[in-house]
């Protein structure tokens, strides 16, 4: 009996991570099964926005396939950087930058990050790709980050989950 509370947990976990589309209900299946139910993700819309916290939403572009990114893991992610734009088609502005043929890793939760990246990574699939809209207060803020960066800027990455690596 216990054992099966245990995998209704877990299920309900799993749940709550993936996308609400047919496609990510397929990948429930996928998702690691050592997932906690500590975890507490976000819904997807059936368009894929997530309303993560204020001031960081979310849109899935590509629907993962492997286990849910939690704090404490190491991501290996490819990355490309734009400035917010309300007023553009797609929302970006002006390019700042891509990791190009470098993947870009860093520890989830560890403040190697701006704070919108700690927010807004976990619960992703390996093999996701997701836009994060991050505003400025969850990004570099009134320092701003040399010209290509100036203050208050809000910003919208597009981010490659290519892999996690557990911390243990």
């Amino acid at each position: 009996m216990i054992r099966l509370y245990a995998l209704l947990l877990i299920a309900a976990a799993m749940a709550a991570c993936t996308p609400a589309t047919e496609e990510g209900a397929a990948n429930n299946q996928t998702v690691d099964a050592n997932m906690t139910t500590t975890m507490n993700c976000p819904p997807a819309s059936e368009s894929g926005d997530i309303e993560i916290a204020p001031g960081l939403s979310a849109r899935i572009i590509k629907t993962g396939h492997g286990r849910a990114a939690v704090k404490g893991d190491y991501a290996d992610t490819n990355v490309w950087l734009w400035h917010y734009d309300e007023t553009a088609e797609d929302r970006r502005g002006r390019f700042v930058w891509e990791s190009g043929d470098n993947v870009f890793q860093f520890q989830i939760g560890a403040g190697q990050v701006i704070k919108g990246w700690d927010l807004g990574i976990p619960c992703m699939l390996e093999g996701e790709t997701r836009e994060l809209v991050v505003a400025s207060d969850l990004a570099y803020g009134a320092a701003g980050r040399g010209e290509s960066l100036p203050p208050n800027t809000p910003l919208i990455f597009t981010i490659e989950l290519l892999k996690l690596t557990s911390s243990e």
